[in-house]
């Protein structure tokens, strides 16, 4: 599994920018739950919402 690493920002006022590092098999998967997370937090704060990838993190996994 990887890690892909999105950054979110408010445009409106005060800028507001984080992260979330979404764990996902694919790319198109990443993409459609960052687009999830998008809705969620536009509901959430009440004003518009970017959204830019930034890259991918593997994630190490201990399989013993």
């Amino acid at each position: 599994m990887k890690q892909y690493v999105f950054s979110f920002y408010t445009v409106q006022g005060k800028t507001i920018v984080w992260e979330e590092a979404i764990t996902a098999s694919g790319m198109m998967e990443a993409f459609s739950k960052a687009q999830q997370l998008l809705i969620k937090h536009k509901r959430e704060k009440g004003v518009p919402i970017r959204v830019k990838y930034k890259g991918v993190c593997y994630r190490h996994t201990d399989i013993a």
